[in-house]
């Protein structure tokens, strides 16, 4: 039996799929932007610098906040494809 495909849903199937992994990618990148920007100034803040430590401590919070998301983002990617696992709404 002949199914058509349904062309619009199928758009926006992949606009989905681009949107989200480009903010998975996103995510991950300035995670790892941030977290150089810590070990960078780690090194001034071994010395003593306290402006360095804060910006150490903020790179790295925001390298982690950044890396939580995009596991995040992830893990519901993988849990909407697994049947069952999330109710549908209806």
């Amino acid at each position: 039996m002949f199914t058509p495909i349904a062309w619009n849903n199928l758009f926006y199937v992949a606009a989905a799929a681009l949107i989200a992994s480009a903010l998975v990618v996103s995510l991950f990148s300035f995670g790892i932007r941030f977290f150089v920007n810590a070990e960078t100034a780690k090194a001034l803040a071994s010395k003593g610098d306290v402006k360095a430590l804060r910006v150490e401590a903020a790179n790295r919070a925001l390298s982690y906040a950044h890396f939580s998301l995009g596991f995040g983002a992830v893990i519901y990617g993988i849990l909407l494809i697994v049947p069952n696992v999330i109710p549908t709404i209806k």
